[in-house]
């Protein structure tokens, strides 16, 4: 189990994605006890890439449908002003990420599936420099990173610790499991 208090951390994404699901009692109480403490730091990109994500459900999606994704948008922008910090992309976290997408250009893990529509080559580099961007901010900012996509932030993290003479005054990339929290 992580404690909550040894944050504050940043949340991926993913983290925060899982974090808004249906909790068990424990995640829920792990939640609460974290949010007593720190905000729920989250990087700009996790802004971008959630309202990505709504924004693409309401192309696709019937009015009634269409009205209800909104909805759903706005209670999660609502939220970020209320439960959150979000971290601006800087100078030193463009660089940072820079550095990172120099050394590792291509994603290593494979496109994701769902509903038997595989995700595209574009969309596939553009989540990648996403979760490159974050971990930048993470590494930056000194906070250790909640995910739930080991396999791509682990390469990030082995590129970091191979060359830290790239990363001067920044590192180590701590990476923590969103499934480890209450483990």
């Amino acid at each position: 189990m992580i404690d909550p208090a040894s944050g504050p951390f940043l949340f991926d994404t993913s983290a925060e994605s899982y974090l808004g699901r249906p909790l068990s009692a424990a995640e829920a109480e792990w939640v609460v006890n974290y949010a007593a403490l720190f905000p729920m730091y989250v990087a700009v990109l996790t802004v971008v890439e959630r309202a990505r994500g709504y924004y693409m459900v309401i192309g696709g999606a019937g009015p009634s449908r269409r009205v209800d994704v909104e909805q759903r948008m706005l209670q999660y922008v609502h939220s970020l002003e209320i439960r959150s910090r979000v971290l601006d992309l800087t100078v030193p976290i463009a660089l940072t990420a820079a550095q990172l997408m120099t050394l590792c250009p291509y994603p290593p893990s494979p496109p994701r599936r769902s509903h038997e529509v595989s995700e595209s080559r574009q969309d596939r580099l553009a989540r990648w420099r996403f979760d490159v961007m974050i971990a930048a901010t993470a590494l930056v900012h000194n906070l250790p990173l909640i995910h739930n996509n080991p396999q791509d932030f682990e390469t990030l993290r082995a590129v970091i610790e191979r060359v830290p003479e790239r990363f001067p005054g920044a590192g180590p990339l701590n990476l923590i499991s969103v499934k480890r929290l209450v483990a």
